[in-house]
């Protein structure tokens, strides 16, 4: 490995193990129960079954001052909340750990066809149910919008501290470590990160049942109302704090953040105010889990959603980025996340709605790698990141639609293929995912690994053993060079070799490209040629 690329990968990895100790100014306080109350901002409670439904306490466990990429102050305010939800959950078949409040969705497509049973979910801040709450101090930074972040799966995926930003520097990398926070604080939006139960086995908040049965405790991953009702105490303490209601409210969610968001987006009824308006003006929503949930709601054996028109008119803007490498134990999370692209244009949705395929990337981008070693060999997508929160923005906004949906998928990419960042479109090597570091557990087949080409030896195995397909002709033999493989990319004509100025030239111009599509910031343009020079690839060619 180049010198340069080491120090580079050493200090990337370091910074993230620096960063996840630190914590800014204040330390928080420990105990819920020793925090002061932010109950006032709570909503009133509901009746059912002759009971109060909603929020029990809400605390403010520790308050601080951080700062956005331009110096101004921005106030930080952690809330552990605790209450009681209305659901239904299942006491056999698949998710039966789930509590959620859309069982026609949510278990019938994942196959539970049990009965379900409705009951009173009792979830506390204590275990971690919340918010990380982060706003301007002064209005006038303050673009008036608020983004509402959820987490994947895993109990209480918190921000940590913020990274560093340069203002002056072309890329501030690996965002991914703050789930994109610090990105959106630094664009002027009030960010209410949620925290919840969200484990992929078992949970930790109780239940009752309608029969009277207090089953093992289940989890919060897929219940809309637990996080409508965290936004309205955020919008209640901005309006408290900066005198006025945000303008717009989007949403981000990963993974099971993202499903979620889904759920909130295409359930009858979930997306409304009180006043009849959208709750979530927009939604991002980055490699939905499993590629669920999907626009369809089954009653008396049809398909009942967004059929008719009026119930379409509820649908709002919504872009799904789908990671093309992440095809899960079941293989098949790329064809759902295409298929959920592919109904909502059978249901004439397509307008509002866009999907972008990226190559060369598992579920887990280079800021959420679980070994510093990984860290270069993962691709970052704070880049894309960076212009999707805009292109929402501004086509909610001003109408100004953002680029069409990208996918190796011809009815849905039409010729516009999926989005290779320069990593991808100038190849040094191949992205693929069982890192040999990370074996053969779920987690290797989410992160990924780098083969170089070398021309040195055979293709390399992955973490399971198997051999990495780096030319795609099913067969393990030598590595290619880089010669090799950009001829047989195209990239090269035959005889043609592979130079310096090519490589960076090549870099340029996918970078451009990208940005003219409006999928990368213009400053990445510089970003990217800088790295590529910095490289030292070609070194000694012209």
């Amino acid at each position: 490995m180049n010198r340069n690329i080491a120090a580079v990968s050493f200090f990337a990895g370091l910074l993230i193990f620096v960063s996840a100790q630190a914590q800014e100014r204040q330390k928080p306080t420990s105990k819920v129960e020793a925090a002061s109350s932010c109950k006032e901002f709570t909503p009133p409670p509901k009746q059912a079954a002759g009971k109060n439904i909603g929020v029990e306490e809400c605390r403010i466990v520790s308050e601080e001052v951080v700062f956005n990429i331009k110096g101004q102050r921005v106030q930080r305010l952690e809330l552990r909340i605790g209450g009681t939800l209305e659901g239904w959950a299942a006491k056999e078949g698949p998710r039966t750990n789930y509590f959620t409040d859309g069982p026609d969705i949510v278990f019938t497509q994942s196959g539970n066809t049990s009965r379900r049973f409705k009951g009173i979910a009792k979830y506390e801040g204590a275990t971690g149910h919340g918010v990380s709450l982060f706003f301007p101090e002064n209005q006038a930074h303050w673009n008036g919008k608020l983004f509402v972040t959820a987490h994947g799966a895993g109990a209480y995926g918190a921000v940590g501290t913020l990274l560093p930003r340069d203002p002056n520097a072309d890329f501030n990398a690996l965002t991914n470590v703050n789930k994109y926070v610090g990105l959106m604080v630094d664009k002027g939006y009030a960010v209410a990160h949620t925290m919840r139960s969200s484990q992929r086995v078992g949970g930790d908040v109780s239940l009752t049942l309608e029969d009277g049965t207090t089953p093992a405790k289940l989890n919060l991953s897929s219940h809309a109302g637990f996080i409508l009702g965290l936004t309205k105490i955020t919008e209640n303490i901005l309006r408290a704090k900066l005198g006025r209601n945000p303008q717009r409210t989007y949403f981000y969610g990963f993974s099971a953040g993202g499903f979620l968001g889904r759920l909130i987006q295409y359930h009858p009824g979930f997306n409304r105010d009180d006043d009849g308006s959208p709750v979530f003006d927009g939604f991002l929503l980055d490699d939905a889990g499993g590629g669920m949930w999907l626009p369809v709601l089954m009653k008396d054996g049809k398909d009942a959603l967004f059929i008719q028109d009026e119930d379409k008119k509820r649908f709002v803007k919504q872009i799904d980025i789908s990671h093309q490498l992440y095809a899960g134990e079941t293989n098949d999370y790329i064809q759902k996340k295409r298929e959920n692209a592919k109904i909502l244009k059978q249901k004439g949705l397509a307008s509002n709605h866009r999907m972008y395929e990226v190559k060369g990337v598992s579920h887990f981008d280079a800021g959420q790698v679980s070994l510093p070693e990984l860290v270069f060999q993962g691709l970052d997508l704070g880049g894309l990141l960076d212009s999707l929160i805009d292109s929402l923005d501004q086509w909610v906004e001003g109408g100004k639609e953002p680029p069409l949906t990208r996918s190796d998928l011809l009815e849905l990419g039409a010729g516009n293929p999926a989005i290779a960042l320069p990593e991808i479109a100038c190849p040094l090597g191949v992205y693929h995912i069982f890192p040999a570091a990370l074996g053969k557990g779920r987690r290797a087949g989410q992160e990924t690994g780098f083969a170089a080409f070398d021309g040195v030896g055979l293709e390399p195995l992955d973490g399971r053993g198997e051999f990495v397909d780096m030319n795609g002709n099913g067969v393990r033999d030598r590595r290619e060079t880089v010669d090799q493989a950009w001829t047989r990319l195209g990239l090269l004509t035959s005889g043609e070799k592979f130079t310096r100025s090519k490589y960076i030239s090549c870099v340029s111009s996918t970078a451009a490209k990208l940005a003219g599509a409006g999928l990368l910031p213009s400053k990445l343009v510089a970003y990217y040629v800088k790295k590529a020079t910095a490289s030292k690839v070609g070194e000694g060619d012209r």
